[in-house]
């Protein structure tokens, strides 16, 4: 492994013939580690401007173009990686597909100079984790960070949209398919699909337990089975394949108040989040 990496003032920035030493995972008094993040973008002013906000919590290092990220990714595994869609040599969205697959474990929050729904929904198909514009202010860019973090998506309301349109396209020209959904809709127990419910509306794993009078153990039980249920590997999958199923679901579950009322997290969809 090369030992060399250029450093500046203020970050690691390492070169195409170059790998960045390991960031410290643990603390000599055994403190909690920070997240490894990597930001692959080559505009070192950019990089400079989200520093500040990046590096009280996060060990942070930077790389300029595709051939020092895959070396880098060869020897580090981040918890997240910050990834211009238009770094140079990466291919986009093909690029975007193959980075993930050089490290699945590594979360992408990816990065795009002028974002459009298309693009959004196909970077989350290739493995990103979250969608951003490149001009995304550093507040919200370490917001989006400790989300992919903590295991949620991160992506604007309009892309929810257009998920879910592009679920129902899917939908349309496979009836097979739809059958088949149904039927696992159907068989779906009674509490099963007050989870599915509430988790169509943004909820949380504390907020459906706190609803639905559970542990939040129970309702994580309840995911597991459904993930297997609708062959779906995280929360936002199961969300959008619920939300598309038609009515079925919210005509039978209804667990909140006789009054009708939602809860005040149901406008959580409406936010540039989504817990996953």
């Amino acid at each position: 492994m090369p030992a060399a990496f250029r450093r500046d003032s203020r970050t690691r920035d390492v070169g195409t013939q170059s790998a960045p030493a390991a960031p410290r995972r643990t603390s000599p008094s055994g403190a909690k580690r920070k997240a490894t993040i990597l930001v692959a973008c080559a505009s070192l002013e950019q990089r400079r401007r989200w520093e500040p906000s990046l590096q009280d919590c996060f060990a942070v290092c930077g790389v300029s173009e595709r051939s020092a990220l895959e070396q880098v990714l060869e020897y580090l595994r981040f918890d997240v990686l910050v990834l211009h869609l238009g770094l140079p040599g990466l291919g986009g969205l093909t690029g975007l597909r193959e980075i993930h697959a050089v490290s699945p474990s590594t979360k992408i929050l990816a990065l795009a100079t002028r974002p459009t729904d298309t693009d959004g929904v196909a970077a989350l198909e290739a493995g990103a984790r979250g969608y951003c514009p490149l001009n995304i202010a550093s507040a919200q860019l370490r917001k989006a960070i400790e989300a992919l973090g903590r295991g949620e998506i991160w992506i604007q309301r309009r892309l929810v949209n257009a998920l879910l349109e592009t679920l129902t396209g899917m939908r349309q020209h496979a009836p097979q398919d739809v059958a088949s959904l149904d039927g696992r809709l159907l068989a779906l127990t009674p509490r099963e699909r007050q989870v599915g419910e509430l988790i169509t509306r943004g909820a949380s794993n504390k907020e459906i337990a706190s609803q639905l009078n559970i542990s939040e153990r129970t309702v994580k039980a309840h995911l597991s089975e459904m993930f297997r249920d609708f062959h779906v590997s995280d929360r936002l999958q199961l969300a959008l394949t619920l939300r598309g199923s038609g009515d079925e679901l919210r005509r039978t579950a209804r667990p909140w108040s006789a009054a009708g009322r939602a809860p005040a997290w149901e406008s959580r969809i409406n936010d540039s989040r989504f817990p996953a």
